[in-house]
């Protein structure tokens, strides 16, 4: 018994230890000027994305904050910040990775740290933006809520977690794998299309009341609905393909379980009455 005492007492301390939360709301933060027509991209693993204009309207701000219970986010977390003209791209890595425009990987460390503690932290990384008018955005995570407020084309794209975009001008691609996807446009500035497309959750695009635009609604389990008059195809009752007006910009909503949902915004971002609610 005095051997195992010892031993329990120790086990005891260290699952304390490891059991605390811990946060720190500045563990990263960078800032730069980027002309109009730039591209902001942010990739995160582990944790939200949340955009809004810039405060002064031409500069681009990021912030993270970690929490976590395992390890040291200052020394297991790696951010790369890199910038050419009016582009940048914020990546976060859990121990090494690659962090490019086109590829992000991220790989935890191996090894042990002490006796009970795997190499490594279990941090959730939240990223704070601000992007000046203009500037395009592009927006990853695996786990993690996107939520965007801008004034340019968005992409957001997450696996497990909702999307919200906010935004005047196209284009607009969002979607999940696992949550609901909410894409909302007051105007329909620049060309391109809105895509809000999910797997598992509902999907819905709210465009102007005047919209013109060729529309692609689909669901496998789940309802389709519009604001526009736009009925099912014949046979098809989970599916909704129509044109409106000129038909000049395609918008698609798609999901294989939950609602597929067009709805219509006043002047004000207000939804109006109608299938899509």
């Amino acid at each position: 018994m005095r051997r195992t005492l010892p031993v329990v007492l120790i086990l005891s301390i260290a699952s304390a230890a490891c059991s605390r939360s811990h946060d720190d709301n500045n563990v990263f933060s960078w800032s730069r000027e980027l002309a109009p027509g730039g591209t902001l991209r942010v990739r995160n693993t582990n944790g939200t994305v949340t955009v809004v204009p810039s405060t002064d309207g031409k500069t681009a701000r990021v912030q993270a904050a970690a929490h976590w219970r395992r390890g040291d986010p200052r020394r297991d977390l790696k951010f790369v910040a890199q910038s050419a003209g009016s582009d940048a791209i914020i990546c976060v890595h859990w121990g090494t990775g690659t962090c490019t425009a086109t590829e992000y990987t991220s790989r935890r460390a191996g090894g042990l740290s002490g006796f009970f503690l795997r190499h490594g932290t279990d941090a959730k990384v939240d990223f704070t933006i601000e992007v000046p008018t203009g500037t395009r955005v592009d927006v990853s995570t695996l786990n993690g809520t996107l939520s965007v407020t801008a004034q340019a084309p968005v992409a957001a794209h997450t696996l497990n977690g909702s999307v919200h975009v906010w935004t005047a001008v196209g284009p607009v691609a969002a979607s999940s794998v696992n949550g609901s996807v909410d894409v909302r446009m007051t105007t329909l500035g620049g060309p391109g299309e809105v895509r809000a497309e999910t797997t598992n959750g509902d999907a819905s695009a709210y465009v102007p009341q005047n919209f013109e635009g060729t529309v692609s609604l689909r669901t496998t389990n789940g309802e389709v609905g519009n604001a526009f008059g736009l009925a099912a195809l014949a046979g098809a009752k989970n599916h909704i393909d129509g044109v409106l007006g000129n038909g000049a910009r395609n918008v698609t909503v798609r999901t294989t379980n939950g609602s597929a949902m067009l709805g219509a915004l006043d002047a004000q971002g207000k939804i109006m009455s109608g299938a899509a609610r």
